[in-house]
């Protein structure tokens, strides 16, 4: 298997392929095969990146499913940012979470928003997490309302 046919590979193909070298017990291969596909399209790239992830994860790799994320954060996948965010919560890197939660929210993404103000709220810092309920609520999202509401209590 070369790298470069899994560029073009599609996702059928390659989970059958990386499945059958798993069963085989030839992980460096899986992780190869999967490596391969970041390089090919977008929607191949997005796919192979979670099936990678998945790998690492199993495999106990912590540090390389972040370098992972933070390649695709770099490259600019938005979806990326938010695995980001909840690994670097996952382990008590807040400061980092927090700012990525920050320039997912900046970017419009109300779930992001929603993570942020929990995580302030979690932090103590509630007039901040109001903060950022009122700044959603002036960008048309109606269910901070209710979470402002909450925190105002």
């Amino acid at each position: 298997m070369t790298s470069s046919s899994a560029v073009t590979g599609d996702p059928l193909t390659l989970s059958r392929q990386a499945e059958r070298l798993e069963e085989s017990g030839r992980l460096a291969e899986v992780e190869q095969l999967w490596r391969g596909a970041l390089r090919g399209p977008e929607q191949l790239a997005r796919f192979a990146r979670f099936r990678l992830v998945g790998l690492l994860e199993r495999l106990g790799r912590t540090r390389d499913v972040e370098d992972v994320w933070r390649a695709a954060v770099d490259a600019g996948d938005s979806v990326a940012r938010i695995h980001l965010a909840v690994l670097m919560e996952q382990h008590g890197e807040l400061s980092t979470a927090e700012r990525l939660w920050r320039e997912a929210a900046d970017a419009g993404d109300r779930r992001a928003r929603r993570r942020l103000v929990d995580l302030l709220e979690r932090q103590g810092r509630v007039a901040e997490a109001a903060y950022v309920c009122r700044e959603a609520l002036t960008a048309g999202d109606g269910t901070a309302a209710a979470r402002l509401s909450t925190l105002l209590r």
